[in-house]
């Protein structure tokens, strides 16, 4: 966000009473007062990159809300567990433990909602600065606002299932009532249509801040529609049509990708660099500024053990991380070795630490468990660094949060190819293959080119498992969203799975006392809402 957006932070709390509600309250209540009309609004550009940039900062605060709101569901899947001294909502969703009360999950569901009522409210409403403006930047502003709307529908019924579908700006409702997936699918295919037409290929020339990475493309509506019609082909729906589907929107960027300026990053080490804030495997990020107050606490602290000031808030599951095979993408994602002499030091021992010293392996830590390195690094964290607690920037940082990656595009195009057309064709093995030999060798080679000659099923499954190391960690291309589409959460949750593919949890990890079941796949409303309105 521009530095000197500062100055619009009171008017977005005018335009959330307008199109927003930031609180479950304000969500269900009528509150009048300080209330701007819609018709006293939107009147020229001015007002309508006001309201842009209240979408902006919405948008990113809903997946970036601590580690709630949203990133708690992911909890479920197979590579994330949370440690002993755990949040409980974090727990539960780690045991599934679905309960309607619980904060996190509300979190998300009501920032989740704020933004739609922004959206809303500038799609309804932005025709009203014609005159003021050009139409291609009316169309901008309107593609921007339905590209956010189909993406916070697009998490919220892969979390909830059936929720309410509300395209108005959001008035006291105690009558409305839940839209069943097929409905919302159908909705979320409108919006990202719209945005794939109206948005640019790149903001430069047009916008400095979204040139350098900060605003919704075309690229990445291509690729949120992709990902929707793979989902879309799995459970609930199984719409196994929807293969083709997303096959072919994937291709629209897989056989351009020079046009759109995608690449895969040579070493997976370089992904996960506090900079540059932009590179090309980048196709949908958030960017963040915290010397304006817009952070983002995706940040080391969240994957650290507390023994280097760290909340322990996530580590991988034991199981998931004995299968990820060797080579530059592990070392990447993982820390396992820590300069302590016990695993039950609460200070951060005197560094450097001497070369002649052996590091403590992870066993013999206080959770015993590995953690996620891939989120470690912050602002000046390098070297000896990276073990010594900075201060606040060590849960919060400037970090770009990358939401899609060109290797998710790949992915996507491999298992969608395959199952549209009963075979992997060449293409589809090549796709896969970049994303394996990066994660082993570096870009380029050919060493660990996956078998040629699987059935399509087989094929599929490499994927789901290319996919399961490569996103592993509170990526947004989910292990658990995964796990739910192709039905595999009650296997993986075994500790021998029927699929030889999964890892199976470890009796290392929290014992699941209640078993996940088809009931487990969704979240249930949370009661503040549902305790308010009948339908819900």
């Amino acid at each position: 966000m521009k530095k000197d957006s500062l100055k619009y932070i009171v008017m977005l709390l005018g335009i959330a009473v307008l199109a927003a509600c930031s609180s479950n309250d304000e969500f269900l209540e009528e509150k009048t007062y300080g209330k701007i009309f819609p018709e006293e609004f939107y009147r020229n550009q001015v007002e309508l990159d006001m309201a842009n940039n209240a979408l902006y900062r919405r948008f990113s605060k809903t997946f970036n809300a601590d580690y709630a709101s949203f990133v708690v569901v992911l909890y479920g899947g197979d590579d994330v567990t949370t440690p002993y001294n755990a949040n409980t909502s974090y727990l539960q969703n780690d045991t599934y433990i679905r309960q309607a009360a619980n904060g996190d999950v509300l979190d998300g569901w009501q920032y989740g909602y704020s933004t739609i009522n922004i959206a809303n409210g500038i799609i309804r409403n932005y025709r009203t600065a014609e005159g003021e403006t050009s139409e291609q930047n009316l169309r901008y502003i309107a593609a921007q606002a339905h590209f956010a709307r189909a993406y916070m529908y697009y998490w919220l019924v892969r979390i909830f299932n059936e929720i309410p579908y509300v395209t108005t700006v959001r008035e006291p409702d105690k009558t409305i009532t839940k839209s069943s997936p097929e409905v919302i699918y159908e909705a979320i295919i409108a919006d990202l249509k719209i945005a794939e037409e109206w948005l640019p290929v790149t903001w430069k020339g047009i916008d400095e801040v979204k040139a350098n990475g900060g605003g919704f493309t075309r690229g990445a509506a291509k690729a949120t529609l992709a990902s929707v019609y793979l989902s879309m082909a799995g459970y609930p729906l199984k719409k196994t049509e929807c293969y083709r589907l997303a096959k072919e929107k994937a291709a629209e960027l897989v056989e351009h990708e020079s046009e759109y300026g995608y690449r895969l990053l040579d070493h997976c080490a370089e992904l996960w660099k506090v900079t540059p804030l932009i590179h090309d495997e980048m196709v949908f990020s958030l960017m963040y500024n915290k010397s304006t107050d817009d952070y983002n606490v995706r940040a080391p602290k969240g994957c650290r053990p507390v023994q280097f000031g760290g909340w322990e808030a996530y580590c991988p599951e034991i199981g998931f991380f004995h299968r990820f095979p060797a080579g530059e993408r592990r070392e990447a994602t993982f820390v396992t070795e820590f300069p302590l002499t016990s695993g039950w030091y609460t200070t951060v021992p005197t560094l450097p630490w001497p070369e002649d010293k052996p590091m403590l392996p992870w066993q013999e830590m206080m959770f015993r468990h590995p953690y996620y390195f891939k989120m470690w690094e912050a602002e000046g964290m390098e070297g000896v660094n990276k073990w010594v607690p900075a201060g606040d920037n060590d849960w919060y940082s400037s970090r770009t949060s990358q939401v899609i990656r060109y290797a998710e595009v790949l992915l996507i195009y491999a298992e969608a190819q395959a199952m549209a057309d009963g075979a992997p064709n060449a293409l589809a093995y090549d796709c896969i293959n970049r994303v394996r030999n990066r994660a082993f060798a570096g870009v380029g080679t050919h060493l660990n080119d996956l078998k040629p000659g699987l059935s399509a099923e087989a094929f599929r499954d490499s994927v789901f498992v290319e996919r399961g190391w490569e996103f592993a960690g509170f990526e947004y291309a989910s292990r658990w969203f995964d796990l739910v589409r192709l039905e595999l959460v009650e296997d993986a949750a075994s500790a021998s799975p029927s699929h030889a593919f999964l890892p199976g949890r470890s009796a290392d990890d929290w014992a699941i006392l209640n078993k996940p079941t088809h009931d487990s796949y969704f979240l249930p409303i949370p009661e503040e809402d549902a305790l308010l309105n009948d339908n819900l």
